[in-house]
């Protein structure tokens, strides 16, 4: 088993999450608030910065954020006022965030603060923020494949010792959810999270890039591909030779697939094995 690393050898990993519905912090009875709350935040433990790419913004371009603190972003309509109360108090990382982007010739945006793709895992996960937490974009209507290329061009920034988080979602058909949230889990769901999950174990990348003809109920699991892309960002900044681990798995409201997974260097494997 592959355990994360000790805050003194910090696991630059990549991880992928699965971010859910807003009121996930007030849901403190599921095993995915479980995995946030007291599991995924050791793995945190360490890195100088992380760098979240969220479903939840997206630009023409690839944009990091550049702003000294970050503003909680409540990008949500509808729901108890008590989640519009909740602010993230987190520093940006400017410098080392500009210094990312002219590496990498990307825009910056020195205005944009944390969305709830962001900020709502890592209020659980460190509620300490004690870790300067910066965003990078998406690519507005970019494929698997022009993910998949974005993340490998984040894979220097382990030698600045920034962690890579995709924030997204296994899964996410909104309007198949079941609202009463009850035991019943839709098959058609589990189907295409082993689908995914096994082509990710075999490296099997370009399975993976054409996951629209290939996996199994991919429309219903997906009808827009934005909440999928963080996973190939993640892959992307992975190793060649990753290994990947599941590091939670459950579904909410029958099919919203609250799966996390990190991808371990083969010399991190190694050592843990």
């Amino acid at each position: 088993m592959i355990h994360p690393a000790s805050s003194e050898t910090p696991s630059l990993a990549p991880i992928f999450i699965s971010h859910g519905s807003p009121m996930l912090v007030a849901r403190q009875s599921t095993p995915a608030f479980d995995f946030l709350h007291r599991e995924l935040g050791p793995h945190l433990d360490g890195v100088k910065a992380i760098m979240v790419v969220s479903a939840h913004w997206q630009a023409a371009t690839p944009t990091v954020s550049t702003a000294p603190r970050q503003e909680t972003i409540h990008d949500f309509y509808g729901f108890p006022d008590a989640l519009y109360q909740l602010h993230y108090d987190v520093a940006g990382a400017p410098e080392l965030a500009r210094n990312i982007a002219e590496r990498l010739d990307f825009a910056t945006d020195d205005a944009r603060g944390l969305d709830h793709g962001a900020w709502m895992p890592l209020i659980l996960a460190r509620p300490q923020a004690d870790i300067p937490v910066f965003q990078l974009s998406m690519l507005e209507r970019g494929s698997p494949a022009d993910h998949y290329a974005l993340g490998q061009k984040l894979r220097s920034l382990r030698e600045l010792g920034v962690l890579v988080i995709g924030s997204g979602a296994m899964t996410h058909n909104l309007r198949s959810l079941d609202p009463n949230d009850g035991p019943h889990i839709d098959p058609w769901a589990e189907e295409f999270c082993d689908w995914m999950v096994s082509h990710t174990n075999q490296h099997d990348i370009d399975s993976l890039l054409a996951y629209r003809t290939k996996a199994p109920h991919a429309r219903m699991a997906h009808p827009h591909d934005d909440h999928l892309m963080p996973f190939y960002v993640a892959l992307g900044a992975a190793d060649d030779n990753y290994v990947s681990k599941t590091l939670h798995h459950s579904i909410e409201f029958a099919n919203l697939a609250m799966t996390a997974l990190r991808f371990y260097d083969q010399q991190e494997a190694n050592k843990a094995a």
